[in-house]
């Protein structure tokens, strides 16, 4: 933006030399001619019917005044700061650029146990860095304790490493994935195959079973 607002402040400025120059030098011949212009132009714009002229005329307004928020907006701005200084440093000025400290802290936490992704952002302000990462860890691995061994390594980094200091806590997003190992080993163990159902107990019948019981004839008393 710096570069288009130098060409464009550039070429305006050239157009108002030579404007004011022709107008100082020949003021009359000048006027004149601006006002052929301007009536020719009233004349044009006096056949268009005001139906096509007004929302026509609206609509190139609307258009301009956009151009020209865009621009202030994009000139207002603060850019990003690229670089930061070392305060830790004597006997010089010693600035570190955004980038090689994401890359320090990238190269840091990697080196920890059960971290499986890691993407640290790092923004440069005026009373220090301030670093988000985004990590992406085991799931078998504790959240807290992972979580504060990265906010140890990213203050070691950035305070003792480096000699900055951070414009706030470090911000950290985890996210616990499955690893790709352990879901192929779960996907290759085999099924227990299903317990054989027992075969059914044959029943019993408990009615008595009948029997023929013979009586013997008693032998009849008598004298």
């Amino acid at each position: 933006m710096n570069t288009f607002n130098r060409v464009a402040l550039v070429l305006l400025l050239l157009l108002a030399m030579v404007l004011c120059s022709v107008a100082f030098i020949v003021p009359l011949q000048t006027l004149q001619t601006v006002a052929v212009q301007a009536d020719a132009l009233a004349d044009l714009l006096a056949r268009v019917r005001p139906v096509v002229r007004l929302p026509v005329g609206i609509l190139v307004a609307v258009i301009i005044d956009l151009i020209g928020i865009l621009l202030i907006v994009l000139e207002v701005r603060r850019p990003r700061v690229k670089s930061i200084q070392v305060e830790q440093a004597s006997g010089g000025e010693v600035t570190l650029s955004v980038a090689s400290i994401a890359d320090q802290l990238k190269a840091e936490i990697d080196k920890l146990p059960e971290i499986l992704q890691v993407k640290p952002k790092v923004s440069a302000k005026r009373n220090g860095v301030m670093v988000e990462v985004d990590a992406k860890i085991a799931a078998e691995t504790g959240v807290p304790n992972k979580a504060e061994r990265i906010v140890e390594t990213i203050r070691h980094v950035v305070e003792q490493k480096m000699g900055l200091k951070l414009a706030r806590p470090p911000k950290v997003n985890i996210e616990a994935v499955r690893r790709a190992s352990d879901r192929r080993r779960s996907m290759e163990e085999p099924t227990p195959a299903p317990a054989p159902t027992p075969a059914p107990e044959p029943t019993i019948d408990s009615a008595p079973l009948e029997t023929d019981v013979e009586e013997d004839e008693l032998p009849e008393g008598g004298g």
